[in-house]
């Protein structure tokens, strides 16, 4: 149990004020250094509900540099941090997040796409999209983007062969219009009730031509307004939508006898009326009017050009006909090329030329309040969320689009231009549904981002995932019973594993962005350590999401594997090495040390054993065994080259290898160079290679270092997990495939329970099975491989097989093979695959990482469906975490009916029980042994009918051998066997004593794979 925030909020409170009360010793006590009883002791005198157990946790917690004591500085610092954590936490719930792939929808024309809008009716739930494009193509779009009906503009239009170029449109939603501009200078506006276009009217005598137009309106007032290349801004405002603006009936014609109605701009700027008030801003800039808008919250028409002077004009409507409008000019370097609005917080959100984004007070003009960066190129499109006003979308010349936080002023998602299948040319166009958060962008297509908003807690738990991008890793603090987290995209989420309950999310990214790629727990369990793609590694206190230490970074390229062990960091990745950072025994700094390279490929997995050795795998198939006391390696495993162990090559000296130079940095050029014939023979054993490749790696460390004893297990791209010995005269004992209908099946993770006695997998396909190796390819009877007999005969001493259930557990082998063992260059290496206990389908994807809790005997497993998801060893769900709050699980110690395999110690009736599920299960055994004999046997005895001469002695011997091991061996003595034989042969063996001599018996074809013999019913009976 977690210590509340109230209750630490209490603690901070009450021993700011209570100890002072206590004395002067109690006072001195507080800013004194505190070991854990001494920190205890103090805590129950502010605290005296909360349990020892939950204050050593505490304790654990501030103390996250393993000092051994914590001050009331340090005290207070932490919970400054976790309360500013949990503030951000909360903070982030709201964020606006989009997700890959982009949706495009081609268009059959062959002009960019100029604006796209949204209308929507008033007393309808639906509405559609509406696009034009530059040369006139109106397209009609369901909310799911299928096209319903598109038309040209300028069909009737067409005078003297001129094409109509379209440079922006307006939704008059309220009227059931839309407003072209174009290069004619002039406006049409089009009734297109009943997704059909119908001429209406059109404004003629523009000064110049409309570049920009905007329309507002809350069904009773409504403004428009727009911009022209002069740089003047014209605006109508109305109080009365309905019988005023843009009613057809009032407005003047050009002339009578005109079905389409034409109007003069200049008549209708100098005409008054009651009904609309115009407003003629002229030259307001003094160049193009690159946007303009009106904000209904203060009543005024904001306006940008790209220019020095001038560059953003705020012009606030009077109230009263009479008066006349108010200007404010804000000048910027390079102009400003578009706006929004944020109601929310108050802020003109601007860009411009020089990639910036600035956040202004409308009434302070001088400076913005806050400016962004991390475009590179111009801005063309500035979004605001009006639901939800802290999310800010921006999109820039080079196609970089970028959500922000304006709370927090940072940078959430970054797609850059190769995510976004929309062709080579700017984006023209972008747009933000708010009621599916989709963002909509166009050029010569259609392409369409779905986003979500993300909610934590219960309350707004909805179906959605775990992480919001595939996970990296999945990690378990047994100190802090917490379930650690991480995506590709950089959040790193804490857990209560007892209830799923999120305690901290925070980045380890930043605004970078830069992807995930490994985690691991220093030795203690109270730090994290993260290593990025681009090669940066930090320690984090996970627990208030704070950045302890940042290492150096020599290499610049992606990290694959981190460990923390005997107080030295160790790293690897695509650098093909392995390098160390440790700290200096007498003054505070970090010493870096690269390890000698023997890989020649990137190294994919890497892990620890028995706080001795490392090990390594690449993509090569090379498994490197280390001496971390020497820094060189000892053995080199690889099953596609020898069975045996190799002896390690180091790698020909070039810029990228260094030998023991602390701190040593190298260029990336350096790192990447290649020799020319070492690519030759990369692109020749491609493939090869990529079948070879092991992906990951575990060591067994209950298990010794002896010659038929596997120690370390490989899970290798062909399919077989591999067990090797890590003994000078062992390597490969044992292989066996994850998935025999599915070649293709690898597995990805790999985990162990801490007596090794299971071993818990997640392949590919998703699924996720738990198979029982507490004696597989261990030493039994001297025998060098483990042989099925004596494998069924030493499973029945794992507890494990009474934790799952026997309805749900696999009865028989999952797959038995021809062979009990195969002879490669000598070596013997068995075939027989450990008993697969329970398998079930886990996730949608592939699975990224998985391990087991001992403590609560549970299957954590996080997936690239972007779920983490805690299981029962049965196989049952327990819950999702960040879906649903579970109901609080119990410690496997402390619940006396939890745990199956403690009934093997009750008596009474319960050892009854027992014996009989000990007898079942015996005869279970009985009958596996049996099938397992029996294809032995059969394959023998087909060597021995259709052999040759010179090899039906040896067949015969073998027959002979395995009738000593036959389960019947007991039955019937071998002199028996021998003179029934002898007698049948003797006689015509087609003589039927029924028939008679003429018989001959029916030949039928059968599977030589199921060829059956007599059995005793007592092993017959359980096969239904």
């Amino acid at each position: 149990m977690l210590l509340s925030t109230e209750t630490l909020e209490n603690s901070v409170a009450v021993m700011g004020r209570g100890t002072c009360e206590e004395g002067d010793d109690a006072l001195s006590s507080l800013f004194e250094a505190l070991g854990m009883d001494a920190f205890i002791k103090a805590m129950k005198k502010v605290l005296s509900s909360v349990s020892n157990e939950m204050l050593k946790e505490l304790f654990l917690k501030v103390d996250s540099d393993c000092e051994g004591f914590v001050t009331w500085q340090k005290y207070v610092d932490y919970m400054m941090c976790e309360f500013q954590g949990k503030e951000d936490m909360q903070k982030s719930q709201y964020r606006l997040h989009f997700y890959l792939p982009m949706r495009v929808v081609p268009l059959n024309h062959g002009c960019e796409v100029v604006k796209v809008v949204f209308l929507i009716h008033r007393f309808k739930k639906i509405g559609c999209f509406l696009t034009v494009t530059k040369d006139g193509i109106l397209q009609f779009w369901s909310e799911s983007f299928s096209l319903i009906s598109s038309f040209r503009l300028n069909q009737t239009q067409q005078l003297y062969n001129q094409p109509m170029w379209v440079v922006d449109m307006v939704c008059l939603h309220n009227m059931n219009l839309i407003a072209v501009a174009s290069t004619k200078q002039k406006i049409d506006f089009f009734d297109i009730g009943d997704r059909k276009y119908v001429p209406a009217f059109t404004f003629i005598d523009l000064d110049s031509c409309a570049l920009v137009m905007d329309y507002w309106s809350d069904y009773h007032r409504g403004v428009f307004c727009y911009g022209d290349a002069k740089g003047n801004v014209i605006v109508f405002t109305s109080e009365n939508v309905t019988s005023g603006l843009f009613n057809p009936r009032i407005l003047p014609r050009a002339s009578k006898w005109d079905h389409w109605i034409k109007v003069s701009m200049r008549k209708l700027l100098n005409e008054k009326s009651a009904l609309y008030r115009s407003y003629r801003l002229k030259a307001l800039h003094p160049n193009w009017c690159q946007q303009v808008k009106f904000i209904p919250q203060m009543n005024l028409v904001v306006s940008c050009s790209a220019i020095e002077k001038s560059s953003l004009v705020l012009t606030v409507l009077p109230a009263k006909a009479s008066e006349k409008p108010k200007l404010s000019v804000l000048h910027v370097r390079k102009g400003i090329l578009c706006f929004d609005y944020c109601p929310e917080r108050n802020f003109l959100v601007t860009r411009g030329y020089d990639a910036f984004i600035r956040l202004w007070n409308p009434f302070v003009s001088k400076r913005p309040v806050w400016l962004m960066k991390g475009h590179q190129t111009s801005v063309t499109h500035i979004l605001v969320d009006s639901r939800n006003s802290s999310i800010l979308i921006s999109v820039s010349k080079d196609k970089n689009i970028r959500v922000w936080d304006m709370l927090d002023y940072i940078c959430l998602q970054s797609f850059c231009r190769k995510f976004l299948a929309l062709g080579n040319c700017p984006i023209t166009s972008a747009y933000f549904f708010e009621k599916d958060n989709t963002l909509i962008c166009s050029t010569y297509s259609i392409g369409i981002l779905k986003g979500y908003l993300e909610a934590q807690g219960p309350i707004k738990a909805r179906k959605r995932p775990t992480h919001c991008s595939p996970l990296c890793a999945v990690l378990y603090s047994k100190i802090f019973k917490q379930v650690v987290s991480g995506c590709l995209r950089g959040t790193v989420s804490v857990w209560e594993v007892v209830t799923g309950r999120k305690t901290m999310e925070f980045s380890v990214s930043g605004g970078q962005h830069v992807e995930l790629t490994a985690m691991a727990l220093d030795e203690s369990e109270r730090c994290l350590l993260t290593g990025l793609r681009d090669g940066t590694m930090k320690m984090w206190n996970y627990n208030i999401g704070k950045c302890l230490l940042t290492f150096p970074n020599p290499d610049q390229l992606e990290i694959s594997g981190i460990i923390h062990m005997n107080k030295v960091f160790y790293v690897t990745g695509w650098s093909k090495r392995i390098t160390h950072f440790l700290f200096h025994k007498t003054k505070p700094v970090l010493l870096c040390y690269h390890w000698q390279t023997y890989h020649t490929e990137d190294i994919l997995s890497m892990a620890k054993y028995q706080n001795q050795f490392l090990g390594t795998s690449s993509y090569s198939g090379d498994i490197l065994f280390w001496n971390t006391g020497t820094l060189k390696p000892i053995f080199n495993f690889n099953a596609s080259r020898s069975p045996l162990p190799l002896q390690p090559k180091r790698k020909p000296s070039s810029a990228a290898d260094t030998s023991m130079q602390p701190g040593k940095i190298h260029s990336k050029q350096s790192i990447y160079k290649e020799d020319e014939t070492r690519k030759a023979e990369l692109q020749k054993n491609m493939l090869f290679q990529s079948s070879a490749s092991v992906e990951k790696i575990i060591f067994l460390q209950t298990r010794p270092r002896l010659p038929y004893t596997a120690a370390l297990l490989s899970s290798c791209m062909d399919g077989y997990i591999y067990a090797w010995s890590l003994h000078g005269s062992g390597g490969l004992l044992g292989k066996f495939p994850v998935d025999l209908d599915n070649e293709n099946v690898v597995v990805g993770a790999m985990a162990t329970d801490k007596n090794d006695w299971i071993l818990i997998t997640g392949d590919c396909k998703g699924y996720i099975k738990i198979w029982d190796i507490k004696d597989y390819c261990m030493l039994i009877d001297k025998q060098p491989f483990q042989s099925s007999v004596a494998k069924v005969v030493s499973e029945a001493y794992n507890k494990f097989r009474l934790l799952i259930p026997q309805q749900l557990g696999t009865s028989f082998p999952h797959y038995i093979p021809l062979e009990d063992k195969e002879v490669v260059a000598g070596h013997t290496i068995s075939l027989v695959p450990p008993t697969l206990l329970i398998t079930w389908k886990g996730h949608l994807d592939s699975v990224a990482d998985i391990l087991y809790v001992d403590n609560f005997q549970l299957v954590i497993s996080a997936g690239q469906d972007r779920d983490v998801k805690a299981w029962k060893l049965s196989g049952d769900a327990i819950g999702t975490f960040g879906l649903s709050v579970w109901k609080r699980l119990q410690d496997a110690c402390d619940g006396p009916h939890e745990n199956r395999a403690s009934l093997e110690e009750e008596g009474g009736s319960t050892g009854t029980t027992q014996k009989a599920f000990h007898l079942e299960l015996q005869e279970q055994r009985d009958l596996a042994e049996a099938l397992i004999y029996q294809r032995r046997e059969q394959a023998a005895l087909m060597a021995l009918l259709h052999g040759k001469a010179d090899k039906e002695t040896e067949a015969w011997a073998r027959l002979q051998k395995m009738a000593l091991m036959s389960p019947w061996a007991g039955e019937r003595p071998l002199e028996d066997t021998e003179d029934s034989w002898s007698k049948w042969e003797s006689r015509d063996k087609q003589v039927s004593k029924v028939l008679g001599a003429a018989y001959k018996p029916k030949e039928r074809l059968r599977n030589t794979r199921f060829l059956s013999m007599r059995v005793p019913y007592g092993w017959m009976k359980q096969q239904h």
